[in-house]
C-alpha cells in the first residue's frame, strides 16, 4: 500500500485525492475505493495522467458498471441485499430462540467484472 486517504465518498474529492497521490507516487498498480463514486473520481484522475492502473470500487452503481463495460474500470463489489436480509432474519430468529449467534455474520458479496 502506497497511500490511504479519504475522499468522503465523493467523486470530485476522489478525483482531487487521486491527483495528489499520482503526483507523489510513481508506482501504483491498483486502487481500491470504498465506494464507486470515489473510484470513478480516481478513474478520471488516472485517465488524465495516462497511467495504466487497475481501479476497483464498491456498490455496483450504474455509472461504475458502465465504466466496467466500457473497459475503463476493472471491477466493483456488489452487496446482495436479499441475502443480507435473509441472513439478518435467520440470525434474529436464532436470537429470539435463545440460540447462540456469532458476533460477526459475514454475507457473500459479488465481484462485477463485465
Amino acid at each position: 500500500m502506497v497511500a490511504r486517504q479519504t475522499a468522503n465518498f465523493d467523486r470530485a474529492e476522489g478525483l482531487s485525492v487521486m491527483e495528489n497521490i499520482l503526483q507523489s507516487q510513481s508506482e501504483i498498480d491498483a486502487v481500491f475505493a470504498h465506494n464507486d463514486e470515489m473510484a470513478l473520481g480516481d478513474l478520471e484522475a488516472i485517465k488524465a495522467s495516462d497511467r495504466d492502473i487497475l481501479v476497483v470500487g464498491f456498490d455496483a452503481t450504474k455509472d461504475a458498471i458502465a465504466a466496467i463495460k466500457a473497459g475503463d474500470m476493472t471491477a466493483t463489489v456488489q452487496q446482495l441485499p436479499k441475502k443480507i436480509g435473509s441472513v439478518s432474519v435467520e440470525t434474529a430468529v436464532k436470537v429470539l430462540r435463545g440460540e447462540e449467534v456469532e458476533e460477526f455474520v459475514p454475507v457473500e458479496l459479488e465481484l462485477i467484472t463485465q
